[in-house]
């Protein structure tokens, strides 16, 4: 599952929001209304950028390299908010590179300090924990800490839509179709109604694939064509390539098997030109279990 850049709040010292295309948490600059960041939150934010662009075209080392040197500036003036970003953004970048024992230091190092991190920055790395445990096919606690994370997230939770997704997500390796649907569904309203647009693109995805598994597979395409529209207009490779890829494994589960080459090869050309290699095998993969040529 899918994390995404966390911003600045409007007046806040530093940064702060998750949304759940659950990439990575972002350092933006001091707002207008907050003041003048020092030289080193101006690093911290400077490096972190160049972290997420490293993330994004799959240099996992450069953007590990980044984010270690952002931690670093914020951590020199006691900055907790681009601190507490930074060590969420390198949990997820040895996630990334399949290091989940190490990004569950970054995190428990938030947890740890509870004097120290701000409520919302605790809530969201217990949420950046409901993530670990879904990767590592453990639903149950998966399930626990995004429970952590609701009740400590302040009101309005920013984290709502996005913990409605992991719930999503969990019904879904457990085969609970209806469920999974309904938290799909909940979580792209919450999304839609709370302005967050990757947030809702995640959703809709989890909400085709559980269509899509259903045998709904009119209602699973067209909410695939939503999650791909969102996630063109904002500019996401990886989620564009993941919505290619289910909407293609959709149309195999009909038979079209034209229009499954045609998403998975679509899904094969955004990951190599994204310079994600790893994960393009997942579509060379699709395309090699397809029967020939139609």
């Amino acid at each position: 599952m899918p994390t995404e850049p966390v911003r600045r709040p409007a007046g806040a010292r530093t940064r702060g929001a998750v949304a759940m295309v659950w990439l990575l948490f972002g350092l933006a600059a001091c707002t207008a209304t907050g003041p003048a960041p020092n030289a080193a939150q101006q690093s911290a934010t400077s490096l972190s950028q160049s972290a997420a662009r490293a993330l994004a075209r799959g240099d996992t080392a450069q953007s590990l390299a980044h984010y270690e040197s952002a931690l670093a500036a914020a951590e020199s003036v006691e900055d907790f908010e681009l601190s507490g970003a930074a060590l969420l953004n390198l949990a997820l970048v040895h996630s990334r590179s399949g290091d989940l024992a190490a990004a569950h230091a970054r995190v428990d190092r938030i947890l740890a300090a509870s004097l120290r991190y701000p409520p919302a920055m605790r809530a969201r790395a217990a949420a950046r924990k409901a993530l670990l445990y879904l990767d590592a096919a453990d639903p149950t606690s998966a399930l626990r800490w995004a429970d952590t994370a609701q009740a400590g997230c302040p009101a309005p939770c920013e984290l709502a839509a996005a913990l409605a997704g992991v719930r999503a997500h969990v019904a879904l390796q457990r085969g609970e179709l209806a469920a999974a649907a309904a938290h799909a569904e909940h979580a792209a309203k919450m999304a839609s109604e709370s302005g967050q647009p990757a947030e809702q693109a995640n959703a809709l995805r989890l909400l085709g694939r559980a269509r899509a598994r259903n045998g709904e597979a009119d209602a699973a395409a067209a909410v695939l064509a939503q999650a791909l529209a969102i996630d063109q207009r904002l500019g996401l490779p990886e989620r564009i390539a993941l919505d290619l890829l289910y909407a293609g494994d959709n149309e195999h589960g009909r038979l079209q098997i034209a229009a499954a080459r045609e998403f998975y090869e679509r899904a094969l050309t955004v990951y190599l030109a994204a310079g994600q290699h790893r994960a393009a095998e997942s579509a060379r993969g699709r395309l090699a279990a397809l029967p020939g040529r139609n």
